[in-house]
């Protein structure tokens, strides 16, 4: 069984059942009066000169005359009973019941009940919409006669085709089926996956046009037991045809990439052979990356970082070098792990290949037991070089500290030049926060150059002091 919602031509004649039936509504004064002189008049002659000796040529004449006439095709049983309890006989014509007939299926639906035939014409329709006064006509009135194509359920139950009308299921013979089903499909042969011949469950609807053209939507695509598959960013859309009674159906199956490792390890050597990747979402590439081999993932990570930055995707790449898949990365790639590394990944990077790390603070971070001889030798000088300058650096701070000139200063006149010395001890005195052996070596070259510029300034000032006392 197989159950599909399907646009069909299926013609439905929209009936208005109009009733007329009398009534009764309490009379007013002037139907009431009315009817008295219908009953009591010789003939209509003498009502009307009655009417006009107690109106005269007002307004109230034709309105009487009107009353009368009415009253007047009443019987006289009729005209007594009005007497008798005041209740006028009204014609009431009801035009609120209608319904829906399908002539090719032969049924009705009428309060949302399916009928089988046309229910307009049932024999005890007045009961049937429970119309208890006594009806003198009824009428059918077609208000919309159309086939335009609506959706249906259908059901296929082995040889039989059911379509679903006010939730009952209602045979509909295949000959009528195949002239009502709107089927624009003119792309089927655009169609290389396999047409199945059988179907079951729902979830099923008919191929269309557009249906074709979303299958085929990119290049990113390959085939599952010869249904197309389409790559997506977020998963696998396959897509299942098969030809059920003369035309054809589809269904749609979503596989996620998360846990799948065949599925993702061949979506991506797909795209990297299609050369799409780049057009992929970075969270998707590294979902597929996650759940692939550590080496299918290197060799996608080499390829995207060579074409684009992507911080997600270098810190991926740290992670597989942490793993030790050291062999192989290429240089684009390592440089870009070296932009988001913290300093603990610089020796692993560093032996990815050494000949990509020239700056000496780094090579200075990188495990020497790594080094070559030639970039040891560098770290080794430049460490010397560092140390040598911290040394002077604390020598003179050390100076400047336990000469009180801070103090001493104070006496002398407020100059440029004793502003600035001010300026630098400030920030440069013995209870400075600057940490030397943090410090990078242009920024303790920076430091030095103020440091001695601080130290003479002190030298100088002293001399200053010195003659004036």
């Amino acid at each position: 069984m197989v159950q599909i919602n399907l646009k069909l031509s299926l013609r439905k004649i929209k009936n208005i059942i109009e009733v007329s039936y009398n009534t009764f509504e309490k009379a007013t004064y002037d139907q009431y009066l009315m009817a008295s002189l219908a009953l009591r008049s010789k003939d209509k002659l003498s009502a009307y000169q009655y009417i006009d000796d107690i109106t005269g040529s007002g307004s109230l004449n034709a309105h009487f005359k009107q009353l009368y006439d009415k009253a007047h095709k009443l019987d006289e049983n009729q005209l007594k009973n009005i007497m008798g309890n005041s209740m006028y006989p009204m014609l009431k014509i009801d035009k609120s019941n209608s319904y829906d007939y399908y002539p090719e299926l032969n049924v009705s639906v009428f309060n949302n009940k399916l009928y089988e035939g046309d229910f307009g014409k049932y024999e005890d329709l007045i009961q049937r919409l429970y119309i208890q006064e006594e009806v003198i006509e009824s009428e059918l009135i077609e208000k919309r006669n159309n086939a335009n194509p609506e959706p249906y359920s259908v059901r296929f139950e082995d040889d039989k085709i059911l379509v679903k009308i006010a939730e009952e299921w209602v045979n509909l013979p295949t000959e009528i089926f195949q002239k009502i089903f709107v089927n624009d499909l003119t792309s089927i042969k655009k169609v290389k996956s396999e047409i199945h011949n059988v179907a079951d469950g729902s979830g099923w609807y008919a191929l269309t046009n557009a249906v074709i053209n979303n299958m085929y939507s990119s290049n990113n695509y390959f085939y599952d037991n010869g249904d197309l598959c389409l790559i997506r960013n977020d998963d696998v859309r396959k897509t299942i045809i098969s030809q059920l009674a003369g035309f054809y159906i589809y269904k749609e199956e979503i596989i996620p990439y998360a846990g799948n490792k065949d599925l993702c390890e061949k979506v991506l050597n797909l795209l990297l052979e299609n050369k799409s990747i780049n057009e992929f979402k970075t969270r998707s590439v590294i979902t597929l990356l996650t759940y692939s081999d550590d080496l299918i993932a290197q060799s996608v990570i080499n390829y995207i970082l060579a074409r684009k930055d992507s911080k997600e995707l270098a810190l991926m790449g740290i992670k597989l070098l942490v793993r030790g898949i050291e062999k192989n990365w290429e240089n684009d790639a390592l440089k870009s792990f070296m932009t988001y590394a913290d300093s603990s990944k610089y020796s692993l990077i560093y032996k990815a290949n050494p000949r990509l790390v020239e700056d000496i603070q780094m090579l200075s971070m990188i495990n020497p037991d790594f080094l070559t001889p030639t970039h040891k030798k560098k770290v080794e000088e430049y460490k010397q070089n560092r140390q040598a300058i911290i040394d002077s650096i604390q020598k003179m701070v050390g100076e400047i500290a336990t000469s009180g000139m801070r103090e001493k200063t104070k006496q002398l006149k407020s100059t440029d030049k004793t502003r600035r010395f001010h300026k630098l001890i400030q920030r440069y005195d013995a209870h400075s926060k600057i940490d030397y052996n943090q410090a990078t070596l242009n920024d303790l070259e920076k430091y030095s150059k103020e440091i001695t510029e601080l130290y003479d300034l002190m030298k100088e000032l002293q001399n200053e002091i010195d003659k004036e006392n």
